[in-house]
């Protein structure tokens, strides 16, 4: 009663923040719809921004004030024309041919209504400016143009007015191209950084994965053959058996620590370390192990490029060789570190895996290279990288 006492209040603050916070995520849901479809309205390079223009329609009627007639069929036309507005709006290519010819032939149907019309010819010249290839949609504004001011010459209208008519429409074309081609590049560019990070989450996941398999391998056998030792000791020897108990604790420790540094990206393996390593687990494989030469001055991220490729191919020696005896070398030559590891095991039935395959990557990616050589008398792998001595 006393626990369930303390926890009431406690149980009551959360359930309080959780509905706080769904409360915030419900109210802020249609603020972010408003603040979208805000910046739809004011984006230049959207259609809606560009409606602003369109009272301009009514500004002969300023001075001529027009008839019933004239401004219910002026309004109705402008209803229609705000429809085709509406419906081209989002269509690419051939979609926009019919809307944009349609608004043409309504600013031309309007004229004897004493509207603005030519407000509606720029509006449909910025509706075929989204005809796609650039060149198709320069060749209809072309013709929109042209047929405009053709229009606006037959009924009358003073050079300068057919001029400056002419002149707006180009220059919201020009603007519109402009815009247009900048909005691609942009989509281009978004589609670019996707794709570099899908790349990076891949290659982030495939070296994830080749360092677990690397560091793992090895120290998941040696914790199954001490396992098979200390069951086999369990009742001859029990203090070795619990010795043997101690060793798999230690391993199972460092493999979990190995872990976390794979997923945290952390090359903190050393070639002196491994080199110690590769000693005790050959052992508890029942390999002899000889080692010549001794880790010298190298830089901490090549160093754990060799130890990565030595615990592997020590690895393989202990899974697959059916080997008695194993021997490493580490030798520099003119500036090159190489670690080869030989065994006298069952080098004619090598069959590479996908360890093997993580060194293959590994190395080249450090500047360096992987030899494989197996036949009858046993298997032969060298890790090459230059530059890596001190």
């Amino acid at each position: 009663m006393v626990g369930r006492k303390r926890l009431a209040p406690q149980r009551r603050l959360t359930e309080r923040a959780t509905v706080s916070s769904i409360a915030a995520m419900t109210k802020s849901a249609p603020t972010d719809q408003t603040e979208s479809w805000l910046r739809r309205i004011v984006d230049v390079r959207g259609p809606w921004v560009w409606l602003a223009y369109l009272p301009l329609f009514g500004a002969p009627w300023i001075n001529h004030r027009p008839s019933a007639i004239h401004l219910a069929v002026s309004l109705a036309g402008l209803i229609v024309f705000l429809a085709l507005y509406i419906w081209a709006d989002g269509r690419k290519g051939r979609a926009v041919i019919l809307p944009a010819i349609l608004a043409l032939l309504l600013s031309f149907a309007l004229i004897p209504f004493h509207g603005n019309w030519t407000v509606l010819t720029v509006y449909a010249v910025s509706i075929a400016v989204e005809l796609r290839p650039a060149r198709a949609a320069w060749r209809m504004v072309a013709l929109f143009v042209a047929a405009s001011m053709m229009v606006a010459t037959l009924i009358g209208l003073s050079w300068y007015f057919i001029v400056m008519m002419g002149v707006f429409q180009c220059m919201v074309a020009i603007s519109k191209i402009f815009g247009l081609n900048l909005g691609e590049k942009n989509a281009d560019l978004v589609r670019a950084q996707e794709e570099v990070r899908r790349l990076s989450r891949d290659a982030e996941r495939e070296r994830i994965a080749r360092d677990l398999h690397d560091l793992l391998g090895r120290t998941l056998t040696l914790i199954a053959l001490k396992a098979d030792l200390a069951v086999k000791l369990t009742g001859p020897d029990p203090e070795k058996a619990r010795a043997e108990m101690v060793d798999i604790a230690d391993a199972a420790r460092t493999g979990l620590a190995d872990v976390r540094a794979a997923v945290a990206g952390m090359a903190h393996a050393s070639l002196a370390r491994e080199l110690q390593a590769s000693r005790v687990a050959l052992a508890a494989g029942g390999v002899a192990c000889e080692v010549d030469g001794a880790e010298r001055a190298i830089a901490q991220s090549d160093s754990a490029v060799l130890a990565m490729a030595l615990r592997e191919a020590v690895t393989n020696v202990i899974r697959h060789a059916g080997a008695r005896h194993c021997r490493i070398s580490v030798d520099e030559d003119r500036g090159v570190t190489s670690v080869t590891v030989r065994d006298d095991g069952q080098g004619g039935h090598f069959r590479e895996g996908a360890g093997l395959a993580g060194m293959r990557a590994r190395l080249p990616a450090a500047g360096g290279a992987l030899t494989i050589h197996a036949d009858t008398s046993g298997t032969r792998v060298c890790a090459l990288l230059p530059g890596a001595t001190g």
